[in-house]
């Protein structure tokens, strides 16, 4: 069939490849690098798919939400934008929510139109129990276009 659209995905790309624990209420920066999607990062792609493989000692609350965040760079030149805090998280990139049970989980979260260029932030809103340490999180570019 023609003139469908269909999904195109670039090459993941590693924000955070071990990232500190994260207690409940508290942020932690996936820092390991930032994204820049009208660079080599992206390619231009306006969207990404975002996966986030956490674990936690204590099984958290079903449902509990871990926000990410981005700290959009060079806003106006070389300005950044402020560091996202809990009471003020700026630019909000969507939300993923995790599972009540123990160990290693994976959660994807596809978001659109991101930051031309921007790190990235985990903050446990409310999952009642920290993150553990050793979390990731990885982004693929991702556009649509027609077949």
């Amino acid at each position: 069939m023609s003139g469908e659209v269909i999904t195109v995905l670039g090459t993941i790309k590693t924000l955070e490849a071990n990232g500190a624990a994260i207690s409940n209420l508290a942020i932690g920066a996936a820092d390991d690098a930032s994204y820049d999607r009208m660079g080599a990062d992206g390619n231009g792609f306006p969207d990404g798919r975002f996966v986030l493989t956490c674990a936690f000692a204590v099984a958290p609350l079903e449902n509990g939400v871990l926000a990410l965040y981005a700290r959009e760079l060079g806003i106006d030149g070389a300005t950044d934008a402020d560091v996202p805090e809990a009471t003020r998280p700026g630019r909000v990139i969507g939300s993923f929510l995790v599972n009540d049970r123990t160990g290693s989980q994976s959660i994807s979260l596809e978001a659109y139109n991101l930051p031309p260029k921007a790190s990235y932030y985990l903050h446990n809103v409310n999952t009642g129990q920290a993150v553990s340490a050793g979390w990731t999180l990885k982004v693929q570019p991702l556009t649509l276009k027609v077949a």
